[in-house]
């Protein structure tokens, strides 16, 4: 409970360091970061924490299956804001579709978007079945989380 708020905190001001504070964007970028920074902490750090629980009666129980159903309607939420969010920074960042896989920028980006669908298809799958795919999404979201560590910290040669 304690951490709840310093970790909401300092992941709203991340992207006071990232791309937005550092080139000359439209007004509200950092505010679209931050947005995307929370909202995908709420999804893949969601499905991080379904990875490392062991319900009592296994995830056959009806207690474990309404776990699952109450974080699917959150995840669904932040997947859809993170999403949105994601796509708006992508089109200030990429001057063609080309830099998608011309620029070292865009092909990480297009292996993060990748590594999302993934998560998207494997989250899917654990709401219909009301249990978690949690290891093998939960590695995804791994992977997700240090190409967008990388993103982040990528220099701005072939961007805007």
């Amino acid at each position: 409970m304690l951490v709840a708020v310093p970790a909401v905190f300092a992941a709203a001001i991340l992207p006071l360091a990232s791309h937005a504070a550092l080139l000359p964007l439209p007004a509200g970028a950092e505010f679209a970061d931050a947005l995307h920074v929370l909202s995908a902490g709420m999804w893949a750090g969601g499905i991080l924490a379904l990875a490392s629980l062991r319900p009592p009666g296994g995830w056959g129980s009806a207690e474990a299956r309404d776990l699952v159903e109450r974080f699917g309607r959150v995840a669904l939420i932040a997947f859809g804001i993170t999403a949105l969010t994601g796509v708006l920074r992508a089109t200030e960042q990429l001057t063609a579709m080309t830099d998608l896989w011309s620029t070292p920028y865009g092909v990480v980006l297009s292996l993060k978007s990748l590594g999302v669908l993934v998560m998207l298809v494997l989250s899917a799958i654990a709401w219909r079945r009301g249990t978690p795919v949690a290891g093998v999404e939960a590695g995804f979201a791994v992977v997700v989380v240090g190409a967008t560590a990388l993103l982040a910290a990528f220099p701005f040669t072939g961007i805007r």
